[in-house]
């Protein structure tokens, strides 16, 4: 049995990795979200530096800011996988989940779109777009099976 700790923003990822190292247990690693750590102030490119040796899983999910209308602020959320801020290829580089059978799970952060059919239809398409955009890149980093 392995266990793998998410990088989420109540836990530092400085400190979530003194966990693993201090257990030095070959069945304690990390479930890499990139995304999940920017509420706290780190970028997701320190969070893959940081843990990017211990992966077990890996939540693949692309995000964007987006200005409030009328108003000051952000809102923070997802986007189709290769849309947005997320440096995927960077993130295959240091994780290098298919030579390593580090399984990836499309996730999405899919803002409401007005009722949950819309909503259903929206997260379809963008499970659909993931699915082949992984395909692509697999194909051109790796002969590796997509799914385990």
């Amino acid at each position: 049995m392995s266990l793998a700790l998410e990088t989420y923003e109540q836990v530092p990822t400085a400190r979530l990795m003194e966990v693993v190292r201090r257990i030095k247990s070959a069945s304690l690693g990390v479930c890499l979200d990139p995304a999940n750590c920017v509420p706290a102030m780190e970028t997701p490119r320190s969070t893959i530096d940081l843990v990017a040796d211990h992966v077990f899983n890996l939540h693949v999910k692309d995000f964007v800011f987006t200005r409030q209308v009328d108003w000051v602020g952000f809102t923070y959320a997802g986007t189709r996988l290769g849309e947005g801020l997320l440096d995927f290829a960077y993130l295959m580089e240091r994780v290098r989940p298919d030579e390593r059978g580090i399984n990836k799970i499309i996730e999405h952060w899919l803002v409401w779109q007005g009722d949950s059919a819309r909503t259903c239809a929206v997260e379809d398409e963008w499970t659909l777009h993931a699915l082949d955009f992984l395909r692509r890149h697999e194909i051109s980093t790796t002969t590796a099976p997509l799914v385990r």
